[in-house]
């Protein structure tokens, strides 16, 4: 078996308002392919490679019955890597194939196991069968032989069942990427299965073949009164939100080397907390007078499992009382993620304290 790790590279994270899900890079097509149940309701989302780099990216096709999404980043990946796209790959059973992809929004993951049938038949349609393990967050993401050719795209896996999960075969994924090339603007567009046509705009029937078309793929996921004035916050930051989506009312996001989280609790308080650093082995009394006894204004300092926190709470019916209030929620928000940004060095040169694993390397 070649090594795989390298695939890390083109293996990414795909982040929404709604959960988290993987994606991969093709090369020659320069675009990067995942589910459409992953994107679902979502124009915009936000990608996140091995070493915690997020990137904006654009829907640009999506085929709901194939179950199939094609994204563009806004920047250009500048990747040499790339998952194989093998049009004359044949599958057999108990070939070697191993799952790619982040489960359950974890870090970059390889499981292996065999194909189980290549041509299981449900519900009209064709996949692959495996035993590979295909968890939620693994959707999207590729599955690959052991020498890096694509074998199919983790869509699936039966809830009541271990070990058997489903991906998308490589004749579907070939005949969806290869329309990519037609949509020259890269505007959002939907894909026929009949003709593999694309509109780029919402009607019941496809204009080319006549055949039904899933116009509800044109919808976006609305967002609520609290998570538009949250994104408005960010906005103060130069932060695009669209790229600190993690999941319902909860946005994450690095300030240099912090991580700065944001979420809702017991659906009453608004939370903005950074996780700084881990506890030094010595020093520790030095340390905590600091902890205790620094003023950091409206944020509170803390421990939690070993780990230094800085934090701030408010509860959300005050967040509406009026103008003032919001603006200043506003100032908080990016006040925080200054001052941890600030702090986690802080606590390493004074008191020898290690970086959180949540920290980005900051070149």
């Amino acid at each position: 078996m070649q090594n795989l790790e390298h695939l890390k590279n083109v293996t990414f994270k795909v982040l929404t308002s709604r959960g988290t899900g993987s994606c991969f890079y093709i090369h020659d097509q320069d675009v990067i392919v995942t589910n459409h149940h992953v994107i679902e309701g979502f124009k915009e989302v936000a990608i996140e490679d091995d070493k915690k780099n997020r990137m904006h990216a654009k829907v640009i096709l999506t085929n709901p019955d194939m179950d199939i999404a094609v994204l563009k980043t806004e920047t250009k990946l500048n990747i040499k890597d790339t998952i194989t796209l093998d049009p004359n790959l044949v599958l057999s059973r108990q070939q070697q194939v191993y799952a790619l992809g982040y489960p359950f929004g974890m870090p970059f993951t390889i499981t292996s196991g065999i194909v189980s049938n290549p041509e299981q038949h449900m519900n009209g349609k064709y996949f692959v069968q495996t035993d590979a393990a295909i968890n939620p967050g693994n959707s999207g993401g590729p599955l690959v032989t052991h020498d890096g050719k694509l074998a199919g795209i983790n869509s699936s896996k039966f809830n009541d069942a271990d070990n058997v999960g489903f991906a998308i075969p490589i004749s579907v994924i070939k005949d969806v990427v290869e329309r990519v090339k037609e949509n020259t603007t890269f505007d959002f567009s939907l894909q026929c299965s009949s003709c593999s046509g694309l509109s780029y705009e919402a009607q019941e029937y496809c204009s080319n073949c006549g055949a039904t078309l899933d116009k509800n793929a044109f919808e976006e996921t609305k967002l609520g009164e609290f998570s538009l004035f949250i994104e408005d916050a960010l906005t103060q930051l130069d932060i695009n939100p669209v790229i600190t989506r993690a999941g319902f009312e909860f946005w994450e996001f690095h300030q240099g080397s912090s991580l700065i989280r944001i979420f809702v609790m017991n659906k009453n308080y608004v939370y903005l907390t950074s996780p700084l650093n881990n506890l030094p082995k010595q020093n520790l009394g030095e340390l905590y007078e600091y902890l205790v006894a620094s003023d950091q204004g409206a944020f509170s300092l803390g421990v939690y499992k070993n780990q230094i926190f800085i934090s701030y709470r408010l509860h959300i019916s005050d967040l509406f009382k009026d103008e003032t209030t919001k603006n200043n929620v506003k100032i908080k928000i990016k006040e925080l993620a200054i001052k941890a940004d600030e702090l986690d060095d802080f606590f390493v040169e004074q008191y020898q304290c290690t970086m959180s694993t949540h920290a980005k390397k900051v070149v």
